[in-house]
């Protein structure tokens, strides 16, 4: 397939939502105070990119911080800190500035949504995803954060976009491109390696038939996410002696602070206490304490297995803000750092539209022969992996570029029925449409 830049009016109209979605971003950090963003992961990633920057790799910046000791740091994936390590390389190293680099990427990904939605649904689609892209709190508040949501929310659009290139040419270079995507997914939050199953398994499947030696695409896309997570994978088990340690280390000292009496029985039963990962936060190093942090959270998930079904669906429940969300509004807001109550609460009401108006959407884009699975695979991902630790606003960010994908897709356009018709909008060039019994048996 050929590229060919075209310029028309809808590209002016995105490249105006774009700088929309920048304004917004720029004005909730200059609206709000600088100083109180610099706790917790916004101190690891803020100060992790100015020490990678100088040079000294990927070390743990709050044992350098606050215990003088060089400790070989791997909370989190790295693809957030290298980005930050860019403008930190080029002299912006303040946390300010990095609020205001995030801001740049979080911009970037309205245009991504938008051309994603262009793809699915044709240009009003794509036009209406870009706009909701640009106003949504959830897509604009972890920009100011300086928090690995930002970018993990990038790639997040970043897949979509390449799912639905690959669905219209289902050809092994395309399928590239797609591996290539999900593996920056999962080095900016780990739970998106699941996208990689849930993607590239269905889309193949479902497009054989038409597809250019689909088993071979299927093992280009792994391959692609291999080559892309691989570095950093064999880095981290070069360099960690005491503990085997792939995408990050943190995830036991994560489920310590929730699968607890607090996180299954208290008035917070489905989010994370701090009484409880302070109790498990035992021994002199990092692998000590995440060992201990293992036994504790594995020994009291055994004792409480009853349980388990009703604390997975009141984490569900908060991440999505459908389970008690005045008393989750007042636990995301309170801590310093925190996010402030009015665009939190906003991000609340305005989620709740989307979830209604998403299955309309869905329905749409069924009736006119788009799959909707790479749209629900984000949304699967991150319910999984709040259901394993905690609901937590952020965690669920990283989906809502689907969910505003599938609202968009009530505006989709129609489909061409024939061959020899008209591509319909936002069809790629070139390509020719999947035949009406293979699109009609698509799976959700």
């Amino acid at each position: 397939m050929r590229w060919r830049l075209r310029l028309g009016p809808w590209h002016l109209w995105l490249a105006a939502l774009v700088a929309l979605g920048l304004g917004i971003r720029l004005a909730y950090v200059v609206g709000w105070s600088v100083p109180e963003r610099q706790t917790g992961d916004a101190v690891y990633y803020h100060v992790g990119a100015n020490l990678l920057a100088d040079g000294h790799g990927f070390l743990h910046p709050l044992y350098l911080a606050f215990a003088y000791r060089e400790v070989p740091g791997a909370d989190h994936p790295p693809a957030y800190i290298v980005y930050l390590a860019a403008a930190s390389v080029a002299g912006f190293r303040s946390f300010f500035e990095h609020q205001v680099w995030s801001c740049v990427l979080g911009a970037a990904t309205v245009g991504v949504v938008g051309f994603a939605g262009r793809r699915i649904g044709g240009n009003r689609a794509g036009l209406i995803a870009a706009g909701l892209a640009a106003v949504l709190p959830t897509l604009w508040m972890p920009d100011g954060w300086v928090l690995s949501e930002t970018i993990a929310i990038f790639a997040t659009a970043l897949v979509i976009l390449a799912a639905y290139r690959c669905w219209d040419d289902a050809r092994p270079r395309s399928a590239l491109w797609l591996g290539a995507a999900i593996g920056i997914a999962a080095l900016s939050r780990s739970e998106l390696l699941a996208l990689s199953p849930l993607i590239v398994l269905p889309l193949f499947w479902f497009r054989r038939a038409s597809a250019q030696k689909p088993v071979v695409s299927v093992l280009v896309a792994f391959a692609a996410t291999v080559a892309v997570i691989g570095p950093w994978v064999g880095y981290n088990l070069a360099r960690f002696d005491d503990e085997t340690v792939l995408l990050s280390n943190n995830l036991d000292r994560t489920m310590a602070a929730s699968w607890c009496s607090d996180g299954f029985y208290g008035p917070i039963v489905g989010y994370k206490s701090y009484p409880c990962l302070y109790a498990a936060t035992v021994g002199d190093t990092q692998a000590e304490q995440n060992a201990y942090a293992g036994e504790v959270w594995r020994a009291y998930a055994r004792d409480h297995l009853g349980r388990v079904p009703a604390v997975l669906t009141a984490r569900v429940g908060r991440l999505w803000g459908l389970f008690r969300p005045a008393q989750q509004v007042d636990l995301e807001t309170t801590l310093p750092g925190a996010p402030e109550v009015p665009p939190t609460w906003t991000a609340f009401v305005m989620t709740w539209i989307l979830l209604v108006l998403a299955p309309l959407g869905a329905w749409r884009l069924r009736r006119r022969g788009r799959p909707i699975f790479p749209l629900l695979a984000p949304i699967v991902a991150v319910s999984a992996g709040a259901a394993l630790t905690f609901g937590q606003l952020r965690y669920r960010m990283p989906a809502d570029p689907a969910l505003v994908l599938l609202v968009a897709g009530l505006a989709a356009a129609p489909r061409s029925t024939t061959s020899g018709a008209e591509p319909a909008e936002g069809a790629v060039p070139g390509v020719a449409p999947a035949p009406e019994r293979q699109v009609a048996s698509a799976a959700t």
